[in-house]
């Protein structure tokens, strides 16, 4: 699936509508469903260390043990809006809530993720914060990268 396109139809909005970085969203690797508006999207990370104080050193510091990539931490910001002035835009809102409920890892297509090599997040909170109009719908969500682990154990015969 091509990312990189600046105008898509938005079929819950019946318009077209310029994005530079569009968001798909779903539960299997092709994600589905696309945010009708493009959101704006954050996304920060850094590195778990493990530090050790040497007892009775005279050395200032921490001896760093161990480090690794920690997860991505990802905010989702953005607003659904109706064509209709007076209309809720109620379809996006229940599409959106029916990813939020899923109890799993969702797949996710952003060129911003896939630079970062994020295909799945899992959201640890969400909000749906007052919005001026009743056409518009502010929406936040929270979430975390998750990678794939595929764990074996291998038994040998003793």
């Amino acid at each position: 699936m091509d990312l990189s396109f600046n105008t898509i139809f938005s079929k819950s909005n019946r318009r077209t509508v310029s994005m530079v970085l569009p968001l798909w969203i779903g539960l299997k690797e092709d994600a589905e469903w696309m945010f009708p508006v493009e959101p704006l999207i954050s996304v920060s990370g850094g590195n778990v260390i493990v530090k050790r104080n040497v007892a009775k050193s005279e050395q200032r510091g921490t001896i760093k043990e161990r480090w690794a990539q920690d997860d991505f931490s990802i905010n989702i910001q953005g607003s659904f809006v109706h064509p209709d002035p007076h209309t809720y835009p109620e379809n996006d809102v229940q599409k959106l809530m029916y990813y939020i409920k899923q109890k799993r890892a969702l797949c996710v297509k952003n060129e911003l993720f896939a630079m970062l090599d994020i295909q799945q997040i899992v959201i640890e909170s969400y909000s749906f914060p007052f919005s001026k109009g009743e056409n518009v719908q502010n929406f936040s969500i929270d979430a975390y990268s998750d990678d794939l682990y595929e764990l074996f154990i291998e038994v040998k015969d003793v």
